[in-house]
């Protein structure tokens, strides 16, 4: 299988290095971005990177965007609620969610079906880095047909995290258990040598930005050229 690499440029500043940079990475054929939201409680940072998405989509109409909110429920500026409908605004092609954004599993389930009754393919869920097999959050998965899973290969809430190897094995429960799922995303501390080792055939999509780092876009560039030949 063919994967998809998203620049995921969470540590990025907005502004010359960074337009720069996705230009490049667009105008050579990288045509989806990650893009991380966060609201300083399910998260200690506040992520809102509308300015990002802005330029983003200015790129061209072949822009495809794919939202990771790091937010809790409720009425706060950056809540799960008010960054979902923005990033239905604008077009999202797939937004994750973490199930302890809300209080309890059944609000998660609420939520989903009143936002995304009728758009299940853009709805997607969160499995977190952990060591042992989230049966909680499977059961949901496979409840609710969902179709896409981002499995984090770091801890949330910051870039450039050494990759735990667990995730692999979280990726394993779903794919065995969940025959609904038909996209899971990689986010978070891939080196070449991490998706060298990696069992590809069972992940679509791979998420970062410190794989391909350098101060200088061009070489950005080479380097998201060589994450493609891998994956």
């Amino acid at each position: 299988m063919s994967g998809i690499f998203l620049p995921s440029m969470i540590e990025v500043e907005f502004g010359d290095y960074y337009q720069k940079s996705a230009e490049l990475l667009f105008d050579n054929g990288f045509k989806s971005f990650h893009i991380d939201f966060g609201d300083n409680k399910l998260i200690g940072r506040e992520l809102e990177c509308w300015d990002k998405v802005s330029f983003l989509k200015s790129l061209g109409s072949e822009m495809r965007l794919t939202g990771h909110i790091m937010s809790m429920s409720g009425n706060h500026k950056l809540s799960v609620e008010r960054i979902t409908d923005r990033c239905l605004e604008e077009g999202f092609e797939i937004i994750y969610y973490h199930s302890r954004s809300f209080k309890k599993i059944k609000d998660f389930h609420k939520f989903k079906e009143k936002i995304f009754k009728n758009c299940n393919h853009i709805f997607g869920v969160v499995s977190e880095l952990l060591n042992k097999r989230d049966d909680n959050l499977i059961k949901f998965v496979e409840e609710n047909s969902i179709i896409n899973l981002l499995q984090m290969g770091v801890p949330i809430g910051k870039g450039g995290q050494k990759f735990g190897w667990s995730a692999a094995d979280r990726i394993d429960d779903f794919v065995k258990a969940c025959p609904s799922l038909s996209n899971v995303e990689l986010d978070g501390g891939l080196t070449f040598e991490v998706i060298k080792n990696l069992k590809k055939d069972k992940i679509d999509r791979f998420a970062g930005w410190s794989i391909v780092y350098d101060e200088d876009p061009s070489k950005v560039l080479s380097k998201a050229f060589a994450v493609n030949q891998l994956i």
